[in-house]
């Protein structure tokens, strides 16, 4: 069972991230997707029932931050889609609910049933070219949405410009000499503040201590057994923070990961800090 959530308890996530599916239907050359040997497709999908206790606990912890489904796959192939969308609106009334697709599934009945569902934003990554930006922008329009609830990401740049995206390993996980990356020769010396600020739990229940390991190489925890608490605040979950704070990367899949991990978060990097100090000072 999940605890109600106190200001001077520890530090809550401002991100939780739900992958739904192993499914996608493109195949991006800087996704590790590009090949199925490393990534392959799976038809599997996160249950209602798992969903619901994963919800349940969010709504017992009054969260209030951002709900993205997103992750490793396209989230419209869960048949359920609108549903869960319900469901998270109706349990977290104040947060901020983002979905982020590529738009192949999108018509215009279905973006309006999405924001009927509860959809604060939805965020589509586009990979064919400007053409396809009149296309959702009527689509928009037909469906009545307001500019600031529809984000265009355009990922159709040549390969010189990054795709228009910031481009990462996936914790080495993509072909390197294919998008002309290098490897690393050693691990970042840097502090990273994901596992700080972010929870990402796939579809089966496992929580993955960052967005970027594709790989699924450390997991902290699996919901369908544990409470969002318990691996929120576990053992596993202090240790990777407590490297990450000495800048000490030499573990896996941080070893391998280029992402500096610096952008967002520094406020919760300081409040566990804090957390952390004070608990060690009460067990001393």
């Amino acid at each position: 069972m999940a605890e109600q959530h106190k200001s001077d308890a520890f530090p809550l996530f401002s991100l939780f991230e739900i992958n739904i599916t192993g499914m996608c239907n493109r195949f991006c050359e800087f996704c590790p997707r590009s090949d199925k040997n490393v990534f392959p497709n799976k038809s599997e999908y996160m249950s209602l029932k798992l969903y619901e206790k994963v919800i349940k606990e969010l709504n017992e912890l009054a969260y209030d931050g951002i709900i993205a489904f997103s992750g490793f796959s396209e989230p419209l192939f869960h048949k359920d889609i609108y549903e869960i969308i319900s469901l998270a609106r109706k349990s977290c009334a104040k947060s901020r609910i983002e979905l982020y697709t590529n738009g192949d599934l999108l018509n215009v009945k279905k973006l309006a049933e999405l924001f009927n569902s509860g959809c604060t934003s939805i965020h589509i990554s586009l990979y064919d070219g400007p053409e396809q930006i009149e296309k959702f922008l009527s689509m928009r329009d037909m469906a009545g949405i307001k500019d600031e609830q529809f984000i265009i990401r355009e990922r159709f740049l040549p390969k010189k410009d990054g795709y228009g995206l910031t481009i990462s390993n996936r914790a080495g996980l993509v072909n390197f000499q294919k998008l002309g990356m290098k490897r690393l020769n050693m691990p970042f010396k840097s502090k990273c503040y994901y596992p700080f600020y972010m929870m990402f739990v796939d579809y089966t229940g496992e929580v993955i201590i960052c967005s970027h390991d594709w790989g699924k190489k450390l997991i902290a925890g699996n919901l369908r057994e544990e409470s969002i608490v318990e691996v929120w605040t576990s053992k596993t979950m202090r240790s990777v923070r407590d490297r990450l704070d000495k800048e000490d990367r030499n573990f896996s899949p941080c070893n391998e990961c280029d992402v500096k991990g610096t952008f967002m978060g520094g406020e919760h990097f300081k409040k566990w800090q804090e957390y952390y100090k004070n608990m060690d000072s009460k067990s001393s």
